[in-house]
């Protein structure tokens, strides 16, 4: 009996004053599983995702996700879907997808968006003839407005005059780039103004949700220019060389990204204030590194292939309409039949009802109260992909399921992200650290060499500390020798 007591009152002490490896929490839990791909529901988008998915061998939503956002770029000059009581939405999808380094995010891009790339390399060239051109016509306007200058007679209407006659000064032509993957902000809208349709296109995301565009003093900025393209807002900017007023823009949005950059994102308060977060397709699907084994081609999916780069190619050819007076698109309405409006109410009451608290899109309400928009937008890529111009039942359900789908991710990246990104840049400290044959290290190291999103001495500060609370790491005296000098700032993992 002693020594159940005994090992009883041991266990107690060990737990209040144990060791810090006895105290060991875990950093962080993985999120919950991903739902199914809805894959019926893309329609006849579905062989083209298929066929990307066998080339490969990426997960589903990730393809699906690029597949969806490629042909919304080719739909959007020429429909805006009108939701009764709503108005007029362009067909603008933002895509955002995690997907870890090796997930063959770029093979999935090249493969989706081949009909813009395409497009591009018609555009570029064009675009050194066109250039040249300008150049000659912009050497002759600034030769003749000399030359009106010289030869008016004195007084400023004369000048005046003069000048009138030269006419108008030439445009330089607009660039050919169409998805520009490394942009500011500022780039994209400088792009937007001398063209109707500029998308961010990236398989490598870090560099813009991590660079300059999102630093704590551009974020702010970044996402609200960004809501603003996603709603199809004009662009209406003051600026010392002058004024800047275009209409008729359409910007889409297609990033992967790894999951430490998405997660800073998604628990970035202003992401969601803003209403950034409301508009993105997010997702996080399971990866499908090792099991990618060798496959052979198959005609049928080479077929599904060249249906879809023919249909994506035939929608960038099609001439858009365009705004009187201006160089912006005007889009054609696309409607709801009677059936699929009785659809969409339904759809409507039932997500409303779902943002009451403790129900089920209570935590994600900004994009809960966007869903109807969401299933729209989607409902109407997948119709003008078919060669329709009005939205059927059929099409409005398969948007549904799709907006529906990316509800129940917006809930499992929400749960993971109220862990915190720290919590995961401490996970990858820990491993790094983990991984080197000594267990001591000093904070100058870190900063040094560690992991590359840590690489700055106040962030690696805050990430160690999380490791030495939870038990992973102890601190060794000032003064420590490590590497043949003494270090100031030093810990050791706990056995």
């Amino acid at each position: 009996m002693d020594n159940v007591v005994d090992a009883a009152e041991a266990f107690v002490a060990k737990a209040i004053h144990g060791t810090p490896a006895d105290r060991k929490q875990p950093l962080y839990r993985a999120s919950a599983p991903a739902a199914d791909y809805p894959m019926a529901a893309l329609l006849e988008l579905r062989p083209a995702v298929e066929a990307i998915i066998y080339k490969s061998r990426t997960p589903e939503s990730l393809v699906a996700g690029s597949v969806l956002a490629s042909a919304g770029f080719c739909a959007a000059p020429h429909f805006d879907v009108e939701i009764p009581q709503v108005g007029m939405k362009p067909l603008i999808l933002a895509v955002l997808t995690v997907a870890q380094s090796g997930e063959r995010k770029s093979t999935v891009d090249t493969l989706a968006t081949g009909a813009i790339r395409r497009a591009e390399a018609k555009l570029a060239a064009e675009y050194e003839g066109e250039f040249a051109a300008y150049k000659c016509e912009k050497e002759a306007f600034e030769a003749a407005k000399a030359e009106a200058k010289k030869s008016a007679k004195k007084g400023r209407a004369a000048v005046a005059a003069a000048l009138a006659g030269v006419g108008i000064e030439p445009k330089p032509p607009a660039s050919p780039m169409l998805t520009p993957s490394e942009a500011t902000i500022e780039g994209l809208i400088l792009e937007l103004s001398s063209r109707p349709n500029s998308s961010l296109f990236s398989s490598e995301a870090g560099m813009l949700l991590g660079g300059h565009a999102f630093t704590p003093e551009n974020a702010m900025k970044s996402m609200t220019n960004l809501n603003s393209l996603w709603d199809g807002a004009p662009i209406k900017r003051a600026r010392a060389t002058g004024p800047v007023f275009k209409m008729g823009r359409r910007s889409s949005l297609s990033l992967m990204a790894q999951k430490s950059v998405v997660l800073r994102l998604v628990s970035n308060g202003d992401a969601a204030d803003t209403g950034m977060l409301a508009r993105l397709l997010l997702s996080e699907p399971e990866t499908t590194i090792g099991t990618r084994f060798w496959r052979n081609s198959r005609d049928d999916y080479e077929k599904f292939l060249a249906e879809y780069n023919r249909r994506t190619d035939d929608l960038m050819a099609r001439k858009p309409r365009i705004l009187e007076n201006g160089d912006g698109f005007d889009p054609l309405p696309m409607t709801f039949d009677q059936a699929a409006e009785t659809r969409m109410i339904a759809f409507y009451d039932d997500t409303e009802a779902a943002l009451r608290e403790g129900e089920k899109y209570a935590t994600i309400r900004g994009y809960g109260a966007k869903m109807l928009e969401h299933a729209s937008r989607l409902a109407g890529v997948l119709a003008t992909y078919a060669g329709k111009d009005v939205i059927d039942a059929t099409t409005f359900d398969a948007g549904a399921e799709l907006a529906t789908f990316y509800a129940s991710e917006h809930i499992r990246l929400a749960d993971t992200a109220c862990i915190g990104g720290d919590l995961l840049l401490a996970q990858k400290l820990l491993e790094w650290w983990q991984s080197r044959p000594d267990p001591r290290c000093s904070l100058a190291a870190i900063y040094q060499l560690g992991p590359n999103a840590i690489r700055e001495a106040a962030t690696a500060k805050r990430i160690v500390e999380i490791l030495e609370e939870r038990g992973w790491i102890e601190r060794l005296p000032a003064g420590t020798q490590i590497d043949g000098a003494p270090k100031r700032d030093a810990w050791e993992l706990t056995p």
